[in-house]
């Protein structure tokens, strides 16, 4: 049965890798048609990209056979051939698109003088990425200031602590924000300190995967963590924690060496660093807004 010319050119893409054949057909179709055969010539460099691609990961599979021959790798290779014309047929990865589509901007000049439009959301370009992720920015310090400074500030001055000291122990446990402590469900708990649930806590927990060191070695451990409403319930707790229990970090004043080391001396943290750390995040620059002299 004869083919049509149709028929052949939408078969290209379903042939054996090893029909030398659709190089012709591909020519025929190019001496008729450039403009149309645009997508089947950037599917071929779709397919030959992938090629390269199972080339490198087969190389790079460490070989324990010791049966494995020429022959055998010489099969392996057709194999992967085959599975890259099948991957690449029909709408294939979306990077075939995205080249005949900068084939077409450069074969009329006109073209040159409008932008390329985006990709679609599915073209390969963008299968793998989160749109959402690329345009939210990372907290910065200001900006965490700006959200729990007040809070701090009425908290330290039940203590007579400098303000800058709770920050920068925030700071510290959270990153300036960027790890807060979340229940399993991706809520925020509030818990700007790392403060565990004993079993004197009431209020709501949430079960954290935390760092813990034992005889100075770092051990991953699941404890209950202390989870409240708001930043302010959360610094007043932190405050009703330090007058009970680090009675000494409270007389610090606005010393960040004596409060972080009275609190490590206190079993605030196992990190043998913790007190260092501490001091250090207090002398941000960021902080100098919130330093007081008490």
């Amino acid at each position: 049965m004869q083919l049509s010319a149709t028929t052949a050119d939408a078969s290209l893409n379903a042939r054996l890798a090893i029909d030398s054949q659709a190089v012709g057909d591909l020519r025929a179709k190019l001496a008729r048609d450039p403009k149309g055969a645009a997508k089947e010539v950037a599917s071929q460099f779709e397919k030959m990209f992938l090629d390269m691609v199972m080339k490198s990961m087969r190389e790079a599979t460490p070989k324990f056979d010791e049966l494995e021959s020429s022959t055998t790798s010489m099969f392996r290779g057709m194999y992967d051939q085959q599975l890259s014309q099948t991957l690449t047929s029909g709408r294939g990865l979306g990077l075939a698109d995205v080249i005949a589509a900068q084939v077409e901007r450069l074969s009329n000049p006109d073209n040159l003088r409008t932008p390329l439009a985006r990709p679609l959301r599915d073209s390969f370009a963008l299968r793998s990425a989160t749109p959402a992720a690329q345009t939210v920015p990372a907290p910065s310090a200001e900006g965490f200031l700006a959200t729990v400074g007040q809070a701090a500030v009425g908290a330290a001055q039940t203590l007579g602590l400098s303000p800058h000291l709770m920050l920068a122990h925030a700071a510290l446990e959270t990153g300036w924000g960027k790890k807060p402590i979340t229940d399993s469900a991706g809520h925020n708990t509030f818990n700007l300190f790392g403060i565990k649930a004993g079993k004197s806590w009431t209020g709501k927990t949430a079960d954290i995967t935390t760092t813990e060191y034992v005889d100075g070695v770092a051990q991953k451990r699941i404890e209950k963590f202390r989870a409240y409403d708001n930043y302010n319930d959360a610094f007043v707790d932190y405050a009703q924690l330090l007058s009970k229990r680090y009675g000494e970090a409270t007389q610090a004043g606005s010393d960040a060496k004596v409060f972080a080391s009275e609190l490590q001396e206190g079993g605030y943290a196992t990190d043998p660093a913790y007190a260092r750390k501490l001091a250090r995040v207090a002398e941000h620059p960021a902080l100098k807004a919130y330093r007081a002299t008490v």
